[in-house]
């Protein structure tokens, strides 16, 4: 079981972890990784998704409505299942589009509400708000591994900031956007060093930039990359009770998804 302080997941030393990261509607991939863990059937071991669950890119059929509908299920039924905000949550909250390949996919995904809730979804747009809303921002495991849609955000003094950190709102939020929007090129390598320090973690994972399965920054960061990916599909099975160092010994937990879209 994870202890939640508002919109912090801290995990205890005991268990494993399993962390994927922007499924980005593909109801395949979510699917297989879900079955991964509910084959564990065990409560020590928990399943983090680190936010962007909707929005398909491309040509492949977008199916966010259905997989959004599963993981509010199963955030709200289930003390091990932890699902994070994304950026692409955060623009439905916040009503401010993002762009993929020149598409919006703020709007897109209202036209899957309007044709699947037809009169009402406005009604059901709302409720996902409200339910995004309710979404932690990161995980923090005893092992001192912190787990995040991107970032890390700049200047934060202590983890209390990460633990409040929506009280100001979704909007016009710089430490919570930084958490969601910043990529490797948005900060330096001392930065991401003082934000660990403050956060007290000896590493980070974070997806939102597709890589090649999994890619270091430093050695204090891994960017994981699950479904939407350059390349190889990769998640992390993290061992809660082993001591993590740096980043390195992330790597060593990488596992391979079995099959390609």
């Amino acid at each position: 079981m994870g202890f939640y302080k508002e919109k912090l997941v801290e995990l205890p030393k005991k268990g494993y972890a399993i962390v994927v990261t922007d499924i980005h509607g593909n109801l395949k991939d979510y699917n297989k990784y879900l079955s991964i863990w509910e084959k564990c059937n065990e409560k020590n071991v928990h399943f983090i998704l680190t936010g962007d669950f909707i929005h398909a890119f491309g040509e492949k059929k977008d199916e966010s409505i259905k997989i959004l509908e599963s993981v509010k299920h199963n955030f709200e039924k289930y003390e091990n299942f932890h699902a994070l905000l994304g950026n692409h949550e955060w623009s439905t909250i916040s009503r401010v589009s993002v762009y993929k390949g020149s598409i919006n996919q703020s709007l897109n995904f209202e036209s899957h509400l309007k044709e699947r809730f037809k009169e009402n979804w406005k009604i059901k747009l709302e409720e996902y708000q409200n339910f995004f809303k309710t979404l932690p921002v990161a995980v923090k495991t005893d092992n001192k591994v912190f787990i995040s849609h991107g970032g890390p955000p700049k200047n934060i003094k202590s983890l209390d900031e990460i633990v409040h950190i929506a009280d100001n709102g979704y909007i016009e939020n710089t430490m919570l956007y930084q958490l969601l929007w910043n990529r490797e090129d948005d900060f330096t390598n001392r930065e991401l060093k003082e934000f660990l320090r403050a956060v007290g973690c000896s590493a980070m994972i974070v997806g939102h930039t597709p890589v090649d399965g999994i890619k270091m920054v430093g050695k204090e960061q891994v960017i994981l990359s699950s479904s939407y990916t350059l390349g190889k599909k990769s998640y992390i099975i993290l061992d809660l009770e082993k001591k993590i160092r740096d980043a390195n010994d992330l790597l060593k937990m990488e596992k391979k998804l079995h099959w390609y879209n």
